[in-house]
């Protein structure tokens, strides 16, 4: 791997300084680094360092990125990658860090390793997302974690229908609904009591958040379904237009939001183009779970 790229968390100093250790460490290897323009202005690193691009460009011709942050800046090196062929390798500087899971102190360790050959990949489901509106496309998306559907600012739950190639699954009252990826699966779905899917099983997760019926829980469904979700609309009911626009949002990686009406339908489809992930060798899937999750520890003295 010749061409680095390092995307890094915008808003965090000790990102920024462990960007500078980084591209100092890979120039001095002889390596071609590339950071994003806007942490070029915040550390005041020399172009003959670095090479300065803005990050929805910066992985075009790079052999690996690199992520230093927390899952949020995994998810925007996610983005940026798009559909490039290019593998991701998530340095940890924030709290949790399912995706960015080597610890900040490991980092020049672990890209020794890696330079050297010595990771592991693999590779992680993305779902394709289409609104249609009157049979018209009004938004398109690919996600890495989780489509929400969700209540807006009104109290009260809101109520939609699901489908699975074309095979009705239920219909729903609830304050919303999350579909996940097995990676997504640690994220908002595990805090609303949905279970833990390893990244490489192939199947979805619907974990409805807070349902009006006690009966209806999480289920996985197989990974190559077409999974539907529409909003039946409301007969003689009385609302405020514009609290009805805010009624019902659309939250996707937990990043980009879209307002839903009545008549909605969220086509859902898993992606044909898989994001690579790098690993450092001696990590594993359930020892990062161990780790995140803090299994096995003592609780009180």
């Amino acid at each position: 791997m010749q061409n680095i790229g390092i995307i890094t968390k915008k808003s965090d100093p000790d990102a920024w300084d462990a960007t500078k250790r980084l591209a100092l460490w890979l120039h001095h290897r002889g390596k071609q680094v590339t950071i994003c323009s806007e942490t070029a202005s915040a550390i005041g690193l020399d172009p003959e360092v670095a090479r300065h691009k803005p990050q929805d460009d910066l992985p075009e011709g790079q052999d690996m990125v690199v992520v230093i942050g927390g899952d949020g800046t995994f998810l925007a090196g996610f983005r940026a990658i798009g559909s490039r062929d290019v593998p991701l390798l998530g340095i940890n500087m924030g709290r949790l860090g399912f995706l960015t899971e080597v610890p900040s102190d490991a980092m020049l360790e672990t890209m020794d390793k890696v330079l050297d050959g010595h990771y592991r990949q693999e590779e992680r489901t993305l779902l394709n997302i289409d609104v249609l509106r009157h049979d018209k496309k009004v938004l398109s998306h690919c996600v890495m974690n989780d489509v929400v559907v969700h209540k807006g600012t009104l109290a009260r739950m809101i109520e939609f229908q699901v489908s699975i190639d074309d095979q009705f699954v239920y219909t729903a009252r609830a304050d919303g609904l999350i579909l996940a990826t097995p990676t997504g699966s640690t994220a908002y779905a595990l805090s609303a009591g949905g279970p833990i899917l390893h990244p490489g099983i192939d199947a979805l997760l619907l974990t409805p958040i807070c349902p009006h019926t006690l009966t209806n829980r999480p289920i996985a469904v197989p990974g190559y379904g077409e999974i539907n979700i529409t909003f039946p609309g409301r007969h003689g009911q009385i609302i405020d237009r514009h609290q009805e626009q805010r009624d019902r949002l659309l939250t996707l990686d937990g990043q980009t939001g879209f307002t839903l009406t009545d008549g909605d339908r969220i086509q859902v489809k898993r992606s044909q183009h898989r994001l690579k992930v790098l690993h450092a060798p001696d990590r594993n899937y359930y020892a990062v779970l161990r780790e995140k999750l803090h299994w096995g520890e003592q609780i009180g003295s």
